[in-house]
This record gives C-alpha cells, sequence and structure tokens, in this order.
C-alpha cells in the first residue's frame, strides 16, 4: 500500500491563480498606443512573445530580453528597459486566486503536508512570493521554484527533483498538480504523484475538474505525521 503524500507541489499560473488579461496582450496594446507606434499590438505582441520564449528556453537572460524588445521596437522604446519591465512586473502581479485555493491548502498544512509550487515563469521565486503575499497566501507555501531561478523548465524532469531537494521528501510522496499535459507527465517522469487539473494525460495518476477535488483523493494523510 502507499504511504500517504507528504508535499504537494501545484503550477502557477492555472493552478494557483489566473488573470483576467494576459500579459503580453495589456503590454503589447499599452506601448503601442502610449508611444503611437509604427508597430500594430499584435506585432508588438508576438516579438514580447518570441523573446519571452527564448528567456523561457533558457537561451536568453531576462535582461538581455528586455534590451533586445526595445532595441527591436526601436524610437521611443530605447532605453527604457527599465520601464517596459515595470509594466510586465505590474500586470503580471494581478493575479486572481483559485477560489478553493486557501481552504485545501489550509487542510493539508493541518495534516502536516509541505505546500509548494514549480512555475515556469520569468520572475524569480522572490517576485511570485510577493504576488501571494499580496494575496495573503504566501504564508501558505513553504518552497518556490521559478524556472528563472533554476535555468530549467517544466517538463524537464530536473526541476521536480530540485523541488524534492529543497522538501527533502521523496518524490514517490510528492503530488503534482498541473494543467498542461506536458508537465504532468514531466512529473510522472521524475516520480511524482500526478493530477491533472481540467486537462488530460495518461500519465496522470488522478484527474478532476475543480481544484476543491484534491483534498477528496485518498493520497493524503488523515492527520499529521507523528500525532
Amino acid at each position: 500500500m502507499q504511504q500517504p503524500a507528504k508535499a504537494l507541489t501545484l503550477d502557477g499560473h492555472g493552478v494557483v491563480y489566473y488573470r483576467t488579461v494576459e500579459v503580453p496582450d495589456v503590454v503589447a496594446k499599452q506601448l503601442a498606443e502610449e508611444w503611437n507606434l509604427p508597430l500594430s499590438p499584435t506585432e508588438v505582441r508576438n516579438l514580447y512573445l518570441s523573446l519571452q520564449e527564448e528567456a523561457f528556453a533558457e537561451t536568453l537572460p531576462y535582461p538581455d530580453m528586455l534590451h533586445r524588445f526595445c532595441q527591436r521596437i526601436g524610437g521611443p522604446a530605447l532605453g527604457k528597459e527599465e520601464y517596459v519591465d515595470s509594466l510586465i512586473e505590474r500586470y503580471s502581479a494581478a493575479i486572481e486566486l483559485d477560489p478553493d485555493l486557501k481552504s485545501v491548502l489550509q487542510e493539508l498544512r493541518r495534516r502536516g503536508v509541505t505546500i509548494g509550487m514549480i512555475t515556469n515563469s520569468i520572475h524569480p521565486a522572490t517576485s511570485k512570493s510577493e504576488w501571494l503575499k499580496s494575496n495573503g497566501v504566501h504564508e501558505l507555501f513553504d518552497v518556490i521554484v521559478s524556472s528563472v531561478d533554476e535555468k530549467c523548465r517544466k517538463p524537464n524532469p530536473e526541476i521536480y527533483r530540485r523541488f524534492g531537494e529543497r522538501t527533502s521528501i521523496p518524490l514517490d510522496r510528492t503530488v503534482f498538480v498541473g494543467h498542461d499535459a506536458r508537465e504532468v507527465k514531466g512529473a510522472k517522469e521524475a516520480g511524482m504523484i500526478t493530477i491533472c487539473l481540467r486537462c488530460v494525460c495518461r500519465e496522470a495518476d488522478y484527474e478532476i475538474r475543480r481544484f476543491g477535488e484534491i483534498v477528496d483523493l485518498p493520497i493524503w494523510p488523515r492527520v499529521k505525521e507523528g500525532i
């Protein structure tokens, strides 16, 4: 019989939180209008996304992404890397939490489960922690692992292993919840228990439609170990 899980790690965007607007869309629209650019908002957005993908792929550091973005736009964008960064940070931080997040995490922490997040992002873990703090839930997270800090990203099994190194909890007693089948598969390859949230993945151990269903799965301790 499998031992109860001792750790839970969550994808960031799409599981822990959502946004009512996509960051590339709103940043591109504001810059195109504010600077009266000859480029359309769609063209600015596509440039942003192409450079962001390089940053996600660890081939372009985030500061270089900002510099190249401003250089390629040219004109009023030259030398405005800090301003562009401030817009990206402002809109990225405008998150909305899953409505069941707080109650589920509080209950699992009561049972002694370590809680964390693994996120593919151009933002470091410290920024993610600040976003959670602004929404009153940062104390519910023990560990945050961001791809920009680790120089690797999901679905590479290495980033899941690094989460395990932070918690010192075996991966076969660690649960990953994701909404992307590729990332769920990566967690499974690393040895984690896997849950698909609103997605389909043959490798997933469980599939759920609502975040609140997590706590009802038969994988958690009933009480905190040692009590």
